[in-house]
């Protein structure tokens, strides 16, 4: 079996690969549904999941239609709001940068590619979202702390001086505090699911 050849350098191909992420990123920025999707890969991935299951092909692609197509789901989803023309020109942009992409690329990477530009997608929108979470738990984990206890009071629960906290506010969120805390933890978790 002959080696694929790529049309490209490597450190081009990684470059244009991530312009295509940023682009689909951007573009998604446009796009809210007129219902709370939740926070699946599906609905969070909205007309950009679509328009990546439907350039996975090793044969032509016609970009234009697909741009149609993917515009289509967006408006459809955004009812009665439909698609601004700030969502249509990212979508373009985004669509050029994956056709770049494409041209630099061998049929079997391409797909690669794909499959990889969706997970790498969707995890730029939902690491957003998870820092936003984390910092709201972060807040009220110090709220919490704060109602129940002094500085003192926590810092003596930690054996080394160096260690110790200066304010509730510089205490790390409940996920990442020191192991010394986890009673602490322990509780703020019973409380707040009561």
């Amino acid at each position: 079996m002959e080696k694929e050849e790529e049309k490209s350098t490597i450190e081009e191909i990684r470059k244009v690969r991530s312009e295509a992420a940023k682009a689909l990123i951007a573009y998604l920025d446009t796009y809210r549904p007129s219902q709370d999707p939740g926070d699946s890969k599906h609905a969070l991935m909205g007309p950009v999941g679509k328009l990546l299951v439907r350039i996975t092909t090793t044969g032509e692609i016609n970009w234009e239609a697909t741009k149609g197509y993917v515009l289509s789901i967006h408006k459809n989803q955004q009812a009665p709001r439909g698609v601004t023309p700030d969502a249509a020109e990212r979508l373009d942009e985004a669509m050029k940068t994956l056709s770049e992409l494409r041209d630099f690329l061998p049929p079997t990477k391409w797909l690669k590619t794909v499959e990889d530009l969706d997970d790498e997608v969707f995890f730029g929108l939902f690491k957003d979202k998870l820092v936003g979470q984390r910092k709201g738990i972060q807040k009220k984990f110090h709220e919490w702390l704060k109602a129940n206890y002094s500085i003192e009071e926590i810092n003596k629960l930690i054996p080394l001086e160096e260690n110790q906290y200066e304010s509730i506010m510089a205490i790390e969120d409940p996920f990442s505090v020191r192991p010394e805390l986890a009673d602490l933890v322990k509780r703020f978790w019973e409380e707040r699911n009561k």
